[in-house]
């Protein structure tokens, strides 16, 4: 087991569910500790797309302008477990650049039975931006690996001629609010074969996404905290014309 493998605990609430469009099939839960191995198997080799959030108590999705206050290491073990699950992880570049994302680096043992069950030995990185510039110098960019060289998806009328050396670009129709229309994005993604979807946010891109009906999966993590003020919710989007009924699937407990 990875380290940190005591830190979760599942509930069997349901050894099937989903939230939203499908049903991805998982193992039940047993009141087992649980590790990245337990953990991968439990989320199976089901295509779709699972979303990656941790708020507060009250609902914030970032501290000072960032995630890191909220999170822990239960919640980090979930991280790399989906990761490891997923062909590409789908993020928006606000988040990109307030949380400085790079390549994504999976433990060894993870890289090996990624590879025995098909996939590339890691996951790529789709960077969800609008019309405006994206500067290549940004780690996701400028550290890649060959084997996991990113996406770069933006709207029709874009001009990143300049990331064209170190990304996939791919242009799709713009929504109203310019940004790339997210079922668009989503298809160039599994055209490509990129069927196993991981988003992690932000709460910009979660709000149109179950919106949409796009996300098979919620994940989210509660962190222990009241934060307050006026930082993100999790999700930022217009009022929905009906509040999204949302399945409990299962509950994984935290040991401290």
């Amino acid at each position: 087991r990875s380290s940190g493998a005591s830190d979760l605990n599942g509930s069997g609430l349901s050894g099937n569910g989903g939230v939203m469009t499908g049903m991805l099939k998982r193992r039940a839960l047993t009141g087992d500790p649980l590790g990245v191995p337990e953990l991968l198997d439990w989320l199976g080799t089901d295509p779709g797309l699972r979303a990656n959030m941790v708020a507060s108590v009250d609902g914030r999705t970032v501290v000072g302008g960032r995630v890191g206050s909220l999170t822990g290491p239960a919640d980090q073990l979930l991280l790399v477990a989906l990761r490891a699950w997923c062909d590409v992880l789908l993020v928006g570049v606000g988040t990109i650049r307030a949380e400085g994302y790079g390549p994504i680096e999976l433990p060894q043992h993870v890289v090996e039975r990624r590879v025995e069950r098909g996939q590339a030995p890691h996951p790529v990185v789709a960077v969800l931006a609008g019309r405006g510039d994206v500067d290549p110098g940004l780690p996701v960019f400028a550290h890649a690996q060959a084997d996991a060289r990113p996406w770069l998806i933006t709207a029709t009328g874009s001009h990143q001629a300049r990331l064209e050396s170190v990304a996939h670009v791919r242009q799709v129709a713009a929504d109203a609010d310019g940004r790339p229309v997210l079922r668009a994005a989503v298809q160039e993604l599994r055209s490509a074969g990129l069927d196993r979807v991981l988003s992690e946010g932000g709460p910009t891109v979660l709000g149109p996404m179950l919106g949409q009906g796009l996300v098979h999966e919620l994940f989210l993590t509660v962190s222990p905290v009241v934060v307050g003020g006026q930082a993100l919710g999790l999700v930022q989007a217009p009022e929905y014309p009906a509040p999204i009924a949302l399945t409990l699937a299962d509950v994984l407990g935290a040991e401290n």
